[in-house]
């Protein structure tokens, strides 16, 4: 799939968590942590905020990925930052719940840790991904290049004629 599709795509998903937060109206959710939403109560509850939380979490990661995609190989520095977005999501999420501050709204502030959870996968898909390529290289590379001999090679060692004689 070309990228502007996938980036269609990732609009969409925005905008259908848009609608579906417009249809469940204002919500006030407390929590203690980020994964206190994810027990049945919770999500029982308020199915159209998880639904909501959910495509914006698979926008957010898909976002990401395709902002990586931009990056050509250099896996390792992929994974790298994918680690610290990750980190910050959750981090920022626990932060802004455990001290109440309401920055963003608390669906977005799930949906950044959820996102950064799902980032996982990720990290570790591009580590392995630059070990191969790493190894590949190296593997390639001290590989001495066998060229089929040309004929006027063949004239000028001689050929298989000498190694006879």
């Amino acid at each position: 799939m070309k990228k502007e599709y996938f980036s269609l795509v990732i609009i969409g998903i925005f905008l259908a968590a848009y609608v579906l937060n417009y249809l469940a109206g204002p919500v006030v959710i407390s929590l203690k942590n980020p994964w206190q939403f994810l027990t049945t109560v919770s999500l029982s509850k308020y199915p159209f905020t998880a639904v909501e939380i959910s495509l914006k979490t698979i926008a957010l990661f898909l976002s990401l990925i395709l902002a990586l995609s931009l990056i050509e190989k250099n896996y390792f520095l992929k994974a790298i930052i994918t680690l610290i977005l990750g980190a910050l999501g959750i981090l920022y999420a626990i932060q802004q719940i455990a001290t109440s501050s309401r920055v963003t709204p608390i669906q977005w502030t799930l949906s950044f840790a959820y996102a950064g959870l799902t980032l996982i996968p990720a990290i570790g898909y591009y580590l392995m991904r630059g070990v191969i390529e790493s190894v590949y290289g190296k593997l390639t590379k001290n590989k001495p290049q066998s060229r089929p001999p040309s004929p006027e090679s063949e004239k000028k060692e001689g050929g298989f004629q000498d190694l006879v004689n």
